[in-house]
Order: structure tokens, then C-alpha cells, then sequence
């Protein structure tokens, strides 16, 4: 199995996959190997990209949260946060003047992300929101929900939120002081549209505590009988340490972090010239 990231690593800073990527995608596959895409957005973000590359097989969305079929778009597998953690989270990010983005698992709740709070939607979600096919329901408070407080909790797959850096530490310090052993909470540079990025503008993500990319992929192999050992990662970030370090063999890229250059076996080239090209040479060599 291959497993790739999806942005920094399979795309390139245009947010596009190159003609050479693409072409050893199939040559992977052609040669037997199960290409799979890992990523922390949520299947409908990246199922246009994913499709262009892979006609079948597995996604991982949502930083490992979720298992999609690419051709048929059905959730194979999930893992979803504990309702009283669902809520204790929420109701820290509002306490923290925060809006609460809580993606859901929509094949069981009918839409992507329920976002409660009565603070704006920041510039970085609201242009995010704007590029994808996405469906969002809002509400003030969890027990305005249509379905009530209960139904609001249903089929979260992650909690989260995009404010200025300084302001989710203190956010993310005082769940993880709290219920922070029960949940994997991490933020980095929020994603946004080409020439607007700012480092100071981070994404608060937090899971179960067992819930990341490598996780899946466990999962994954499991269901294909494939032994996680002769795995292959390739990533470049902080939600990529997980797979990094458990593959049997890893590639950082070459605009990839220091820790995860430091979890990985080898090095590839940037994102901009073709890495993934570069790992499938060398692993089909």
C-alpha cells in the first residue's frame, strides 16, 4: 500500500496534482500496490481532486476520522468523537468566544458541518466554505439544534475552529488540562486562498484519542489483508507523524517540517517537483 498526503505533498502550491504525479498514481497501481490518499479535509473537500487521480479505492478524510469508497463516495469506516466529548469541547470554544465547527459524518447526518456559536465565521472558513460543495447547518447554542441538544452530538467526527494562533492555545491548553487524555487536539496554519495565507491564522482540530491517519490505515489493511509493515507514507506535516513513523517505509517531502522529517526514513523532493513521482520510482525500482 502507498499511502499519500494530499496537501504539501501529492498537490502542488497551485493546489493541483502534476501531470507526473499522476501518472505514477497509475503506475502504482498497475503494478499491484493499493493507492491510497490520507488527508485531514473531509471527504467532500477533497473528493473533485481525489477522483481526478484514483477512478477506485480508498480515501482517508478527516485526519483518519473517516474511510470513504472513492468511486461510490460511501463511508466504509468511522470513528466519531463521544458525545459528552462533543460537548464539553463546544461549550469551551463558545466559552472562549469561539465558533464551534463540528464536522459530521453526513451520510448519517445529512450535511457536513454543524456550526454553533453566535461569533462571525472568520475569513479563512468563509472562503473555505465558498471553493467547496459543502452543507452547513447553524444554530446559536447545541439545544437550539433542531433535534435538540442529543442530536446535536450525534456523528461528530471532529471539533474545531480558525482564530489567531494565541487565542487557540489558550483554548486547546484548557480542554487538554481537562479531558485532554481522551482526545488528540492539535492546530497548525489554516489553509487559505493562494496569497492570503497567514502563519498567525490556525485551525484548532481536536479527535478521539486514537484517532489519526496511521490509525486507519491499520484499520484499512486490515479490512484488504494487507500487512501494515509493507506500507509506504508520504506527508509533510504535523498529521502526517502518526503514518510517518508506522509505515514500514517513509518519505518526507522536501517542504516538509523538521519533526517529520525526523519520524521519516527517507527524503523526496518538494511538493512542487513531483515527490510523489519520486517515491513511486524508487519503491517500484
Amino acid at each position: 500500500m502507498l499511502v499519500t498526503d494530499l496537501d504539501g505533498t501529492l498537490l502542488n502550491r497551485q493546489g493541483e496534482v502534476s501531470e507526473a504525479n499522476a501518472r505514477a498514481m497509475k503506475r502504482a497501481s498497475d503494478a499491484g500496490i493499493e493507492v491510497v490518499v490520507a488527508t485531514g479535509r473531509a471527504f467532500v473537500e477533497c473528493h473533485g481532486v481525489v477522483r481526478g487521480v484514483l477512478e477506485s479505492g480508498y480515501a482517508i478524510s478527516a485526519g483518519g476520522a473517516a474511510l470513504h469508497d472513492i468511486a461510490s463516495g460511501e463511508c466504509r469506516d468511522s470513528q466519531a468523537i463521544s458525545h459528552d466529548l462533543v460537548e464539553h469541547c463546544t461549550e469551551s470554544l463558545l466559552a472562549h468566544g469561539h465558533l464551534a465547527h463540528l464536522l459530521k459524518d453526513p451520510h448519517q447526518a445529512g450535511f457536513d458541518y454543524l456550526l454553533v456559536g453566535d461569533s462571525a465565521l472568520d475569513d479563512a472558513s468563509r472562503w473555505w466554505f465558498s471553493v467547496h460543495p459543502l452543507s452547513t447547518r447553524s444554530v446559536p447554542t447545541l439545544d437550539q439544534y433542531e433535534g435538540g441538544r442529543s442530536e446535536a452530538l450525534h456523528h461528530v467526527l471532529r471539533v474545531g475552529t480558525v482564530a489567531p494562533v494565541a487565542e487557540l492555545e489558550a483554548v486547546a491548553n484548557a480542554i487538554t488540562a481537562q479531558v485532554g487524555e481522551r482526545l488528540a487536539i492539535r492546530h497548525w496554519p489554516a489553509l487559505v486562498a493562494l496569497g492570503t495565507a497567514g502563519i498567525e491564522t490556525h485551525l484548532l482540530e481536536i479527535f478521539a484519542a486514537d484517532v489519526d491517519k496511521w490509525t486507519m490505515v491499520v484499520r484499512l489493511c486490515r479490512r484488504l489483508g494487507i500487512d501494515p509493515s509493507t506500507v509506504v507514507a508520504v506527508g509533510d506535516g504535523l498529521n502526517d507523524l502518526g503514518m510517518l513513523r508506522g509505515a514500514g517505509l517513509s518519505y518526507a517531502v522536501g517542504n516538509a517540517s523538521d519533526s517529520v522529517v525526523a519520524a521519516s526514513h527517507r527524503r523526496a523532493p518538494d511538493h512542487d517537483l513531483d515527490a510523489l513521482a519520486f517515491v513511486v520510482d524508487e519503491i517500484l525500482a
